[in-house]
């Protein structure tokens, strides 16, 4: 719980950062607030942009995952941006960037490109893999990370795709369907009894005037910089609404000695219930649970704050998947359920169960 609120934290930071250095820069080069542009001026310009924003992203969202794929976009776009905003583009120092632009776009073309050879060689066998993992998997991002493993092995990549391609399934894909309770798996929904729905609606409502009001405000200033932050407003209301239907799509599922949860597109996990050492109502105050590094929470955002139904912990840590291909390790589970009573006895007789067999 408190990894994947930090992440977004770091997320929504950067977002802060860059629309600060896109709306700072835009202002010193066409509008000239603080004094004539001067050549100085220019390259101090190219230097966030292409440098400093590069360097927030890594540092903010990136983080500990050197990735040519995922830096060099961010690098790019912020040339061009400069690109489009300075006044003149006769400084000798200018042209030499440009041309490492090229090279560096020139670099990302044939990692795309030879990644796009690679998936196509294999695309036969991940669609093999694909069905497959549809027959024994529960959610979707689970049922694409194990057919990416299978097919190109455990790759960085795979994580971030998986991400993103959930984002779009959930967004467009779902709006009809509903979960499909299997006779020989357990489940528990977690969204029935909440005020998440309410949330849900509220912030769609907020996403939409938002879009609509920052477009026409920044419009006053750029075009070109009005598109990019709707683009990026249009992308966080697909992810809410992704979110919800993944929500509703995913409850709990206890199969074959393993605990399955998804939350939203946000966060999984899969826990071996002979790992887990002990469950029982939330004793753990607030503000230790808001410091725990290694804790994960199987809850849902509601109006008004409440403590979780239960926490769980684990013998050993387990891997926690949150968004943008990040790794947790985990040794605390938080729930909050619909059928909590059901849940706990169930969850402590599988428990049980669990550790006679495997004495």
């Amino acid at each position: 719980m408190v990894h994947a609120t930090k992440s977004k934290k770091s997320i929504y930071i950067f977002a802060l950062l860059a629309a600060a250095i896109l709306s700072t820069n835009y202002m010193v080069m066409s509008y000239q607030i603080i004094a004539p542009v001067t050549d100085m001026m220019i390259i101090a310009t190219l230097f966030d942009l292409t440098i400093v924003l590069p360097l927030f992203f890594y540092i903010l969202v990136v983080r500990n995952r050197f990735s040519l794929i995922t830096l060099l976009p961010v690098t790019i776009a912020g040339f061009w941006y400069a690109y489009f905003i300075v006044p003149h583009h006769d400084l000798a120092v200018f042209n030499y960037v440009k041309y490492g632009i090229y090279v560096i776009e020139g670099l990302f073309i044939l990692i795309e490109l030879a990644l796009a050879i690679f998936l196509l060689r294999k695309i036969p066998t991940l669609i093999k893999n694909f069905r497959h993992r549809k027959e024994i998997d529960f959610y979707y991002p689970t049922i694409l990370r194990n057919s990416f493993n299978e097919t190109f092995g455990q790759k960085k990549f795979s994580n971030i795709l998986v991400f993103d391609f959930s984002i779009f399934y959930y967004g467009f894909f779902v709006w009809k369907k509903k979960w499909v309770h299997r006779e020989y798996i357990q489940d528990f929904t977690i969204h029935t009894n909440t005020g998440y729905f309410g949330v849900f609606i509220m912030l769609v409502h907020a996403m939409l005037i938002e879009v609509i009001g920052v477009h026409f405000l920044i419009a006053q200033w750029s075009t070109i910089a009005a598109w990019i932050f709707t683009a990026f407003d249009i992308y966080a209301l697909l992810w809410i609404i992704a979110d919800y239907h993944a929500v509703r799509l995913s409850p709990i599922v206890i199969n074959d000695g393993r605990l399955f949860a998804q939350v939203g597109v946000r966060r999984s996990i899969e826990v071996d219930l002979d790992n887990i050492k002990s469950i029982q109502p939330t004793s753990t105050d607030k503000k230790i649970r808001r410091t725990e590094k290694n804790s994960f929470a199987i809850t849902l955002p509601n109006f008004f704050e409440e403590d979780p139904q239960f926490e769980i912990e684990l013998n050993e840590p387990t891997i926690a998947y949150l968004p943008f291909g990040i790794e947790r390790d985990i040794t605390k589970l938080y729930v909050t359920v619909d059928d909590k009573q059901k849940f706990y006895q169930y969850l402590s007789n599988a428990i049980e169960s669990s550790k006679v067999v495997e004495k």
